[in-house]
Formats: structure tokens, C-alpha cells, sequence
């Protein structure tokens, strides 16, 4: 499992990546067609576009890395078993909340799916919003993923395979 985890983490850097230097450069192409007179209105679009998936993608990962935002003031303070169990309880609580943003996600993405760019009209708006449950699908299992390292380190769960 900590494989293919390890594996779509990477796909979804390289993809971010990707869209984060799009939206650079079609920022950069807006500035530089705005000083010259020119009207491109088109590289708004593509690039708030490209920096919505660079952000999605990067906080599904950071949620595989454990960089996710969490209750640092009562975790800094706890330690082993106390601090493990928050933890769990933690990744619970953003487990269930990303479980119900990939319903809602996929409904969503569903009703936009043919809406149309407006500079863009060839383009459909369903794959802008097809960040939202590739986001939260995929912070489920690495919440799962999570909570199943931080289990491990019960005693009585080390019998249990997870690799």
C-alpha cells in the first residue's frame, strides 16, 4: 500500500508542478501582453485555472506527509499514547470531512461538467473541477494511511499488515 500511496503522492507533484509553472507562465504572458498593448484574455483563465489544481494537488500530498493543518497547541504538549490517540482522533475527524467533500465533489464536478470556459469555449469547466474529488479522494487514503502508521504504534496492532 505504501507503494501505490508513494507513487500517485509523486504523480500528483509532478502534475502540480506542472500546473504551477503554467500558471506562471501564462501570468507572465498577461503581464507582458498587458505592457504592450495586446488583450489576452484567455491567460487569466488558464492560469487561476492551473494554480487551482497546482493547490489542490499539493494539499493532498501535504496530508500524505503529515503537514496538513492540525492542533498543534494540544499535540505539542502530549506524548506517546496521549499524543498518538489525538492523532487518530485527528485524522478521523479530516477523514470523515474529506469522505463527505468526495460525495459532494463528485456531484458537483457532475452538474459543471459541460459548462464551457469563457475564453476558452473548446475547454470544459468539468476538468477544473475535477481537482476537488481527485483532492479529496485521495487525502482519504492517505488519512487512512496515516491512521494505520500512528496504529502501528499500539502494541497490540503490530500483528496487523500494512506495508
Amino acid at each position: 500500500m505504501k507503494k501505490i500511496t508513494k507513487f500517485i503522492a509523486k504523480v500528483q507533484l509532478i502534475f502540480g508542478a506542472t500546473c504551477l509553472v503554467v500558471f506562471v507562465l501564462a501570468t507572465l504572458v498577461q503581464v507582458l501582453s498587458r505592457y504592450l498593448g495586446i488583450s489576452m484574455l484567455w491567460t487569466e483563465e488558464v492560469a487561476v485555472n492551473a494554480f487551482i489544481w497546482a493547490m489542490f494537488l499539493g494539499s493532498a500530498v501535504m496530508v500524505r506527509e503529515k503537514q496538513h493543518f492540525s492542533f498543534g497547541v494540544l499535540s505539542d504538549k502530549l506524548t506517546g499514547v496521549k499524543k498518538s490517540i489525538l492523532v487518530i482522533v485527528q485524522n478521523i475527524i479530516m477523514l470523515i470531512f474529506c469522505i463527505l467533500c468526495s460525495i459532494y465533489s463528485i456531484e458537483i464536478t457532475d452538474v459543471f461538467w459541460n459548462s464551457k470556459w469563457i475564453t476558452i469555449p473548446e475547454f470544459k469547466q468539468g476538468y477544473v473541477w475535477l481537482a476537488l474529488p481527485i483532492t479529496f479522494i485521495t487525502s482519504s487514503v492517505y488519512l487512512v494511511e496515516n491512521i494505520f502508521d500512528e496504529l502501528k504504534k499500539f502494541y497490540w496492532f503490530k500483528g496487523f499488515v500494512w506495508n
